[in-house]
């Protein structure tokens, strides 16, 4: 008789994190039972909240241990191939319709601001790309005239941003980089500290390698956001497990000065609302998505309707964007 190996499949070990990572008061349960319906991470997850007043950060609790965070980017959006090119009507039609839509966002330009880390009109120098993922928005950066150089954890994000986009980017930890103090002009960390188990730590070392009077560019979801109160467990900025702390403008700046950088500027965006309403929709949908472009391109209508609203609050709230954009020195 054949016997088959039953093959358990993979899950992530936790620990428990009662207190806020910031200033140590008891956490209060914001959210459980959350599942990752956008990527299929294992495990049910559970955030809290800081009930401090001067503080209110969110963040997982019990929190995934270091050795098995891995398996919740197994499915990540990095991971994915590129898609094939459209040819003949199809991608014409597509085409149109994106430019279209492009016309009428009242954002695009900040939009396009964000997207190069609101860099386009800064000097080039030497820079680092902490949590580089492919190499897409490290490679518009090298456009511009800056000399990059980028660090992921994720091997296969890595290899395609060397052997697809021809860019030195290194894999591995931050700490464990062939890096002397004091190397870069400027540092940017695009959606990384959220992911980070130690986030001060990890600002303690980007200080570290930048230079004196350097420029560090940090964006992470804002925990303040319109999205996030509307949609709220089904917010796209919290994805769990991977998401391990969610900030807000107050907690991001505090992280930053523990760490011993100067805040310069701390504002919020609304550049990027279209993508986690999209995102948030998909969640709250239980994960389902559509694959027709006429339905996607209906529903970046609705998204660009959502948009204005989120335009309007952020008008009365300045707090209420979508992410958080921080500007430091060293």
């Amino acid at each position: 008789m054949k016997v088959v190996a039953c093959t358990q499949p993979p899950q992530i070990r936790s620990r428990p994190e009662p207190c806020c990572y910031l200033c140590g008061c008891q956490g209060t349960i914001f959210y459980e039972g959350l599942h990752d319906k956008l990527f299929q991470a294992p495990g049910d997850w559970t955030f809290k909240f800081c009930p401090n007043p001067d503080c209110g950060l969110i963040w997982l609790d019990p929190i995934p241990v270091e050795e098995d965070i891995g398996e919740a980017y197994a499915k990540y959006y990095t991971h994915a191939e590129t898609p094939t090119r459209q040819t003949g009507p199809t991608r014409v039609l597509r085409k149109g319709a994106s430019v279209l839509l492009s016309l009428a966002n009242p954002v695009h330009d900040e939009r396009e601001r964000l997207s190069l880390m609101h860099l386009d009109g800064v000097k080039p120098g030497k820079l680092l790309d902490v949590g580089c993922g492919n190499g897409v928005r490290l490679a518009r950066l090298r456009a511009l005239g800056w000399d990059v150089y980028g660090q992921d954890v994720d091997p296969v994000a890595v290899a395609y941003a060397r052997e697809s986009l021809g860019l030195e980017t290194h894999l591995g930890q931050l700490e464990e980089m062939p890096f002397a103090e004091m190397s870069f002009d400027c540092i940017t960390v695009n959606h990384v500290i959220e992911h980070a188990h130690d986030p001060v730590a990890l600002l303690k070392e980007c200080r570290r390698l930048l230079k004196a009077g350097g420029l560090m560019v940090i964006v992470t979801p804002n925990a303040n956001s319109f999205a996030h109160k509307h949609f709220g467990a089904c917010w796209r900025g919290l994805e769990p497990p991977r998401h391990i702390h969610v900030f807000s403008p107050k907690t991001l700046s505090a992280a930053a000065t523990r760490a011993g950088l100067t805040v310069c500027c701390s504002r919020t965006t609304v550049a990027n609302v279209t993508t986690f309403w999209r995102g948030s929709m998909t969640i709250r949908n239980g994960g389902k998505d559509t694959s027709n472009w006429i339905s996607r391109s209906l529903t970046r209508v609705r998204a660009l309707g959502y948009l204005y609203r989120s335009i309007f609050e952020h008008l009365r709230d300045t707090n209420s964007g979508e992410e958080c954009v921080l500007l430091a020195t060293h």
